[in-house]
């Protein structure tokens, strides 16, 4: 088991599991003024065989789960992804945040760059890439408290 999974033993068949996975996503919440959010939503898709799952305005990182039927009983290994599409998003953030941070520490008078330029860049790349490090954590706790909520009488897996 890998340290991002998290394994749940619950005592329904995969068919009751996709079932209260499916109720319990795309739903539509309270809305403030009938625009605000005002508690998450969550969407995705289920099955048998598993399901996935995103907020949906804080949908970089996706629960996907698999879903195994035991005797009388589902294992459900859960495993927190970032999607293609996010990845592909932060590579072309980061290419772009360097390319302007060259772009302005090579204006006139001074176009070659300097250590402390590059120091400032490296610095700058560290507190974004830290950030974002913080918001996924805080997704995949989010991601993890709903599961939990969902199967509140499963079982940790072995």
């Amino acid at each position: 088991m890998r340290s991002s999974e998290v394994v749940l033993d619950v005592a329904m068949a995969p068919a009751a599991v996709a079932a209260r996975v499916d109720g319990s996503i795309n739903r539509r919440g309270r809305r403030m003024f009938g625009i605000l959010k005002t508690e998450p939503e969550y969407v995705g898709y289920a099955s048998p065989e598993g399901f996935e799952i995103w907020e949906r305005q804080q949908r970089a990182v996706h629960a996907v789960a698999s879903v195994r039927g035991r005797a009388g009983r589902s294992r459900i290994t859960l495993r927190f992804v970032l999607p293609r599409t996010t990845r592909a998003v932060g590579a072309a953030f980061f290419a772009l945040y360097a390319l302007a941070g060259v772009g302005i520490a090579r204006l006139p008078p001074e176009t070659s760059l300097s250590v402390s330029e590059l120091a400032a860049l490296a610095l700058g790349a560290a507190v974004l890439v830290a950030g974002f490090r913080y918001a996924a954590g805080r997704q995949r706790a989010d991601l993890a408290k709903f599961v939990a909520r969902l199967f509140p009488d499963a079982e940790p897996g072995a």
